[in-house]
């Protein structure tokens, strides 16, 4: 079995452990994660951050999945479902927070904080267990595989009651 697909398993069905001795709770909201990615209103899918692990490369964060969103007169007007697109963005989201920490190599966000910038270049898999509501309120893990200077690497869930609703395997570029 390849590492790609060992990771793909890994994210499929269970959540990703959260708690080890070095996890830092964590209470930054939007006002915070404004200062170190650069996704705004709209688009800024992540909420709130909860937990993160610096030794183990893993961060927790929430995603409100606003019912007045428009996207939900489209998808779908008789049975409102949250476009997989917008999971795979909010994973992308909270993986940009968890390179942020990395390569800063601290949990603290500040007035200097700098955001990360990264492009996606790869979704090297997508899987979606359960349809996403509008009024949910999402857990977002993501685990760093790989993190440099030129490209990360990451597996993520969106969870729901500790389930997994969707998952996938991503790959991004810092320009």
């Amino acid at each position: 079995m390849s590492d790609l697909e060992t990771w793909i398993n890994t994210v499929k069905r269970q959540p990703l452990q959260m708690q080890f001795e070095d996890t830092v709770k964590l209470n930054y909201g939007k006002e915070d994660i404004d200062k170190i990615i650069p996704h705004r209103s709209p688009f800024a899918l992540i909420t709130s951050l909860t937990a993160v692990s610096l030794e183990h490369q893993i961060i927790e964060a929430t995603s409100y999945v606003n019912p007045d969103d428009p996207i939900f007169e489209g998808h779908f007007p008789d049975m409102p479902v949250y476009p997989g697109v917008m999971q795979i963005e909010s994973m992308g989201q909270a993986g940009l927070c968890m390179a942020y920490f990395l390569k800063n190599a601290t949990t603290e966000i500040t007035q200097d904080s700098v955001p990360v910038k990264g492009l996606f270049t790869r979704v090297h898999n997508a899987g979606f267990n359960k349809g996403v509501k509008p009024g949910d309120l999402l857990t977002i893990r993501v685990k760093s595989i790989e993190d440099d200077d030129f490209m990360g690497l990451m597996m993520a869930q969106v969870l729901l009651n500790d389930e997994v609703y969707s998952h996938s395997v991503l790959e991004v570029y810092y320009p």
